[in-house]
C-alpha cells in the first residue's frame, strides 16, 4: 500500500511538473507573438512617416527613394507576419515554402531577402523554428537561379 501511494504521489508530481513546463513554454510563445506584433506595428508606423522609415531601414536603404523604402518595410512586415504564423503553428512547411517561393519569385523580393537575410539568420540563433523559417527563404532564393539555368 505504501508503494502504491508513493507511485501515485510521483505521478502527481510528474504531471504537475509537465504542466509547469508546458505553461512556461506557452507563455514564451505568447511573448514572442506579442513582440512580433509590435515589430509589425513599428514597421507600419515607419511606412507612414519618412523620417521614421529612414531610421527603420538603416543606412543600407537610407539613400534609396521613398518607394523603395516603403516596399522594403512592407515586405519586412509581411515576412514578420508569416514568421508569427509559423511560430504559432498557423503555417505548414508547405505553406511556408509557397510564401517564400512567391516572395522571392521577383526582383523586389530577392532584393529584400538579400538585405534582410543576415539579420534574420542572426536572430534565429539556436531557435530551430526560426532556423527552419529562414531556411525556407534561403531554399526559395536558390530556386530562381536553378530554374533560370534551364
Amino acid at each position: 500500500m505504501l508503494i502504491l501511494f508513493a507511485l501515485l504521489l510521483a505521478a502527481v508530481v510528474a504531471v504537475l511538473l509537465m504542466l509547469v513546463v508546458q505553461r512556461r513554454e506557452q507563455h514564451r510563445e505568447t511573448l514572442r507573438a506579442a513582440v512580433l506584433q509590435t515589430q509589425v506595428d513599428l514597421l507600419k508606423a515607419a511606412a507612414d512617416d519618412p523620417e521614421v522609415a529612414r531610421v527603420a531601414v538603416g543606412p543600407d536603404l537610407a539613400g534609396d527613394g521613398p518607394a523603395a523604402v516603403r516596399q522594403h518595410l512592407f515586405l519586412d512586415a509581411q515576412v514578420t507576419a508569416w514568421e508569427l504564423q509559423w511560430r504559432i503553428g498557423g503555417l505548414s512547411q508547405q505553406q511556408l515554402r509557397a510564401h517564400a517561393d512567391a516572395l522571392l519569385a521577383d526582383e523586389a523580393g530577392r532584393r529584400y531577402w538579400e538585405r534582410a537575410r543576415s539579420a534574420r539568420l542572426g536572430l534565429a540563433g539556436d531557435d530551430s523554428k526560426l532556423r527552419a523559417f529562414a531556411a525556407a527563404f534561403d531554399a526559395a532564393r536558390q530556386q530562381p537561379k536553378a530554374t533560370a539555368a534551364h
